[in-house]
């Protein structure tokens, strides 16, 4: 049962922490330099996208980061890495839902053709906050990594 979880938390955890970095390196930094309509459109429809799929993603990574640490508790050398990974991720969910998902919200229902006055103001709000959050998850992953990953 080991292995399976292992593997299942180490991909789904990891496939969130590159998508959020491809989200803060690549993808809203490449929408930043449109023309402001086109920017807000394309930051609305990304929001809208990855607002619909994004709370699965981070309550399945939670879980699974749970049930790893239920499954290896024996472990007392690694025990407290995966508590902190837990910690992390769930710390993040919070930030998450406290800060950045009002500003997603708001872009999320942004018109292009009427855009809203703090809209910009929300965008790079919400970019500072991804990057904090992209690090605390990339920590997370990390923890998990040290812990599941075989040490020569």
């Amino acid at each position: 049962m080991s292995f399976p979880l292992d593997l299942l938390a180490i991909a789904v955890t990891g496939l969130m922490v590159g998508n959020e970095v491809a989200v803060a390196a690549f993808i809203h930094p490449a929408i930043s330099r449109l023309p402001p309509t086109v920017h807000l459109g394309a930051a609305a429809a990304i929001a809208r996208t990855l607002g619909h799929v994004m709370p699965f993603w981070y309550a399945g990574g939670l879980v699974l980061l749970i049930a790893e640490l239920w499954l290896h508790r024996s472990q007392h050398d690694t025990l407290p890495l995966l508590l902190a990974a837990v910690i992390l991720w769930a710390l993040t969910i919070v930030a998450t839902i406290a800060l950045l998902v009002p500003r997603n919200n708001r872009i999320a229902a942004a018109r292009p053709d009427q855009p809203y006055p703090t809209w910009q103001a929300d965008r790079a709000s919400w970019d500072t906050l991804h990057r904090i959050r992209v690090v605390l998850l990339a920590l997370a992953f990390v923890l998990l990594l040290l812990v599941r990953l075989p040490r020569s």
